[in-house]
């Protein structure tokens, strides 16, 4: 198995509170769909949000 940054944080909080991540060319992509901003619970701006859910950019999935 591979080992995770030594930074790496779940997103598992006691509060329920959880984070998407993507990487800079993933989120990129998402936002290349022209129905992206059509919803209203997505935002490509801090706080990203699609379906409503917090994104977070990571430079890789090592870090979460």
């Amino acid at each position: 198995m591979n080992q995770l940054a030594p930074s790496f944080e779940t997103d598992r909080r006691p509060d329920g509170v959880v984070a998407l991540h993507f990487t800079p060319t993933e989120w990129r992509a998402i936002l290349r769909d022209p129905n992206f901003l059509r919803e209203p619970d997505n935002e490509y701006r801090v706080p990203r949000r699609i379906f409503g859910v917090e994104v977070r950019i990571v430079p890789d999935h090592s870090f979460g």
